[in-house]
């Protein structure tokens, strides 16, 4: 294994910041023991992105015990960057079969497969723009307080606690965020005061920018205007709030119009947000290096192996592969009582 985890109770966790020459911000009289160092600086600000890292640690290490077996004269630099080529390939084919197919709402069948792509033109770069970074701030999705293991947790035991995962562990934390609903993007009144200041920021930031206004943006991807406030909240008190503050509907600024928009039937989206967003995100997703015609081949992931774990990854099979006990784990809450019983024993993987 060529990550360096810390052993709490025989399971693997991130080292702290104390083993690991690793910047991470926690606030100030933060204890030692809790201070998780992860790959980006403020993922210990919530238990939910310090349960994925830890997740993705442990995949990281059986990916590079498998490949240790293919190839046992490889040394560790070897392993270790063949293993990140691979788990970026798992995480680009999750997000996009089964998150991205899941948030879009629609019955098209979303194919993760980077060849469909080798006969045309097409830019391979890293690059994400600002107007989808802007859009992908999704707070609202964020719930009043979190429900894990019977224990009903509010934002302030929540924020910048790593100890939340350790206490109740990844197998009670994957099952619990799976089965709780998120909050509503479009449609307004949903922002919990812990996280309104995200929501602040963005439209001080995209002012800086000088982004251009949400209707022009619907035109550029072939979306009809919005005429009036109305029409694009259908909400008389929320329109005329708006027509207050904005004077025109010509003047409605970009993320203001993502997340005021009526969200279509049975979605927690408006069109706008799926429209806009999903180009930008499978474009970003297929423009990765690796899904280029000089990457995309089995010599790049160790062999067949390492090519065939990229391909038939999934959410369920890299928690399960990683976890004691299967817990419920979904993109959607568990629609029945018998779903909701569900404990998925991994010799189903």
């Amino acid at each position: 294994m060529t990550d360096v985890p810390q052993l709490i109770n025989g399971e693997m966790y991130p080292p702290t910041v104390s083993e690991v020459p690793v910047h991470m911000v926690y606030p100030e009289g933060f204890p030692a023991e809790q201070r998780l160092a992860i790959g980006q600086e403020v993922f210990g600000l919530v238990p939910g992105l310090t349960m994925y890292a830890t997740i993705w640690l442990r995949e990281h290490n059986r990916v590079c015990d498998i490949l240790k077996g293919e190839h046992p004269t490889w040394d560790d630099e070897q392993l270790f960057q063949t293993t990140r080529l691979i788990i970026i390939g798992e995480i680009i084919n999750i997000i996009i079969e089964e998150y991205v197919q899941h948030l879009s709402g629609y019955y098209l069948k979303l194919k993760y497969d980077p060849s469909l792509l080798f006969g045309v033109h097409f830019q391979y770069t890293n690059r994400i723009a600002l107007e989808f970074s802007h859009l992908y701030h999704w707070h609202p999705l964020m719930p009043d307080s979190f429900l894990i293991d019977g224990d009903e947790i509010p934002y302030s035991r929540f924020l910048y606690n790593t100890s939340i995962l350790t206490h109740y562990g990844v197998e009670k934390l994957v099952d619990a965020f799976s089965r709780q609903p998120a909050g509503q993007i479009g449609g307004g009144h949903n922002i919990h005061q812990a996280v309104l200041k995200v929501a602040e920021k963005v439209i001080r930031d995209s002012r800086a920018a000088r982004l251009q206004p949400f209707n022009q943006y619907r035109r550029t991807f072939n979306l009809k205007p919005y005429s009036s406030f109305y029409e694009l909240t259908g909400d008389e008190e929320m329109a005329q709030g708006l027509e207050e503050l904005y004077g025109d509907i010509e003047a409605l600024e970009f993320y203001p119009g993502l997340l005021l928009e009526k969200t279509r039937p049975k979605s927690i989206f408006g069109e706008s947000m799926v429209e806009m967003g999903a180009p930008f995100s499978l474009k970003g997703l297929f423009g990765n290096p690796i899904n280029s015609p000089e990457y995309w081949k089995p010599s790049t992931f160790g062999g067949e192996t390492g090519f065939n774990i990229i391909k038939t990854s999934t959410l369920k099979k890299l928690v399960c592969l990683n976890t004691k006990w299967c817990p419920y784990v979904d993109f959607h809450v568990p629609r029945n009582k018998e779903e909701a019983k569900q404990r998925n024993p991994s010799t189903e993987l």
